[in-house]
């Protein structure tokens, strides 16, 4: 199945970032279709500026864009197998690939040091089995030249993305919904759904389905296999739920503690260095301890926005306290380097625009430009960062979770977080009330109760986790792909979120602090301040809201039939002309205005 493999000494290949595409046709004239691939590919190039691949035999046509820091001849994809049976297009990090290596090898002898023959081995050898072996974040798509088959497959909690289409005569696959456009048959049009789910519970939306109709999210966790009968997809990854935690409270904290320095160590593995998006939050700090306590010493970004210690973050819808203090404290507590990144707020309009072309799933909030302005600071010194990511959603981190009225119905957390979402008069009655009962029908299916407290509890974590959490995932990708820069997930790997599962809520909440069984693994390694504070989302800028009305008025003014359809323009054009402040609510509508009519303008999006 291989050729002799490379000497012991020579250097490990990582892809720090890649680009899928790829077409299936089962008429034998698929190699006539390469230039809509290379098109698809041409769209992921920021995902992978270093090089491109292209392959294909009768039935399919695969594409990838490539970063490789070392050794890039030997990284190219798509990647074939010796025996010239398997072709593979992967993005993604396997970071226990030296062990599966070792086992492979009695069988496979490797051509490369690079993780995506692992994963190419792994799948030759095991099938589908070879997921469950995985620690990491991955999306790959195998096609099986011999028995004429596709096979792709996401990660657990769906760090890295893939999306599909199934038109009528061909299967077409990329990263990123927008690489799609260029091979589909028709002009893009809006989903409805999702474009209102969007306007509506933008935390819960643009994860479930695309915005462009035609086109599907592999979820995460699940695979996909596509034959001449057509395509079929499965949940690979089944997780279980606490009732009791596995040991005493002190055990399961000393647990938490190692798997997530055991985390951080694999994820600080690269052959250029890792920084990290530092918040002055527990997460982002407690990541920087543990990879000091590595050995490392990595450069940290902090977004501050002018006057940021002047505002009261009290009407803040997600951000409880201004950041810099403690980052500030934290970086000189573990003696890291800190940039911090200062956005002009001249530049909001431009910045807004840039973020609506990158996010083809919508910029749910205005937190999203801090997201771009860290994520192009860090791009012009290193190829990825660790960020905090899935550690709020994955132990009982967020603040409504511990009132009895949020949990009680989701119609409850959408009231607590959204106004009126200024629809187009008629397009829905009572939209909170619609989509609070489309989540309590998620949760339910998915075997979830309110009839008891701690139901509810499980229930509303249970949307947190696969609603709230896809959406920031995604967010991280593409934002931090589009400046060339990995986000590295430390809390997503699978060891520790085999441990977080394990825990009960109770625990998890003990003594009515959110994230109590992570504080207690923090304690001693980060400031007490920090150990101790509040959940505070990623800040906006608090002085910009003149900015996000003026630009909502400019934008509506002359793109506002782009989104007639969905939103009631007419009266946001009214508000927008009115000097009054704009409240929390009325600033995030006219920030989703203002990004939805840039997206649809880009895309040259039909909303009929």
């Amino acid at each position: 199945m291989g050729h002799a493999a490379p000497a012991s000494g020579r250097p490990r290949s990582r892809r720090l970032m890649c680009g899928l595409a790829g077409l299936i046709r089962y008429d034998g004239d698929a190699r006539m279709h390469t230039d809509r691939v290379i098109a698809m590919r041409d769209r992921l190039r920021h995902r992978g500026p270093d090089g491109s691949g292209l392959w294909h035999d009768p039935c399919a046509v695969l594409g990838h864009t490539l970063l490789a820091l070392v050794d890039p001849a030997n990284s190219a994809q798509p990647m074939r197998s010796a025996d010239n049976r398997y072709a593979l297009v992967y993005n993604g990090e396997i970071y226990n690939h030296d062990a599966l290596r070792t086992e492979l090898s009695k069988a496979w002898r490797f051509q490369s040091r690079s993780d995506s023959e692992v994963v190419l081995a792994a799948y030759a050898t095991w099938g589908e089995a070879c997921l469950a072996r995985f620690n990491g974040m991955f999306a790959f798509f195998v096609w099986d030249t011999e028995r004429r088959q596709g096979f792709a497959a996401r990660d657990r909690l769906g760090i890295k993305p893939f999306v599909y289409a199934e038109q009528s005569d061909e299967f077409i696959f990329a990263s990123e919904a927008k690489a799609l456009l260029p091979a589909m048959h028709a002009r893009p049009h809006a989903n409805i759904e999702a474009v209102t789910e969007y306007l509506v519970a933008p935390y819960f939306s643009g994860v479930a389905a695309p915005m462009f109709v035609g086109m599907n999210y592999l979820p995460p966790g699940h695979a996909l296999r596509i034959t001449a009968e057509g395509v079929r997809v499965w949940q690979w990854a089944i997780e279980g739920e606490a009732t009791a935690s596995p040991g005493s409270w002190k055990e399961t904290a000393d647990h938490l503690r190692v798997r997530l320095g055991e985390a951080v160590r694999r994820t600080l593995v690269a052959d250029a260095p890792v920084g990290l998006f530092l918040s002055g939050g527990l997460d982002s700090t407690l990541i920087g301890a543990l990879a000091t306590q590595a050995g490392a010493t990595p450069e940290s970004f902090t977004i501050a926005f002018a006057e940021h210690d002047r505002y009261d973050y009290a009407a803040s819808l997600i951000v409880d306290s201004d950041d810099q203090p403690f980052a500030e404290s934290a970086s000189t507590h573990l003696r890291l380097p800190r940039t911090d990144v200062r956005p002009s707020r001249d530049d909001f309009g431009k910045s807004l625009r840039e973020v609506a072309s990158q996010n083809d799933a919508l910029p749910a909030w205005e937190q999203e430009l801090a997201q771009h302005h860290l994520a192009r600071t860090a791009g012009t010194r290193m190829k990825a960062v660790m960020v905090g990511d899935a550690a709020d959603e994955t132990h009982f981190g967020y603040h409504f979770l511990l009132d009895p009225h949020a949990t009680s119905d989701p119609l409850h957390v959408l009231q607590r977080l959204t106004g009126d979402p200024y629809l187009r008069p008629g397009l829905l009655a009572r939209p909170l009330e619609y989509f609070g009962a489309a989540y309590r029908a998620l949760a339910q299916d998915a075997g979830h109760e309110w009839a008891t407290v701690g139901g509810r509890l499980r229930a509303t974590q249970w949307l947190v986790r696969h609603r709230w959490l896809q959406r920031l995932l995604h967010n991280g990708d593409i934002h931090c792909m589009a400046h060339g820069v990995e986000a590295r997930v430390p809390f997503g790997d699978t060891a520790l979120l085999d441990l977080a599962v394990s825990i009960a809520p109770e625990d998890a909440l003990r003594h009515g602090v959110e994230k109590a069984m992570l504080r207690e693994a923090a304690r001693g390694l980060v400031p007490e301040a920090i150990r101790r504070r509040r959940k505070s989302a990623l800040p906006k800028d608090q002085g910009a809201g003149e900015h996000v009305r003026q630009h909502a008025h400019e934008t509506l003014r002359d793109h506002g039939d782009s989104v007639a359809v969905v939103m009631d323009v007419p009266r946001l054009l009214r508000r927008c002309a009115d000097p009054r402040p704009l409240d929390e609510h009325e600033r995030a509508v006219m920030f989703r205005a203002s990004a939805l009519a840039h997206w649809a303008t880009l895309h040259d999006v039909s909303f009929a």
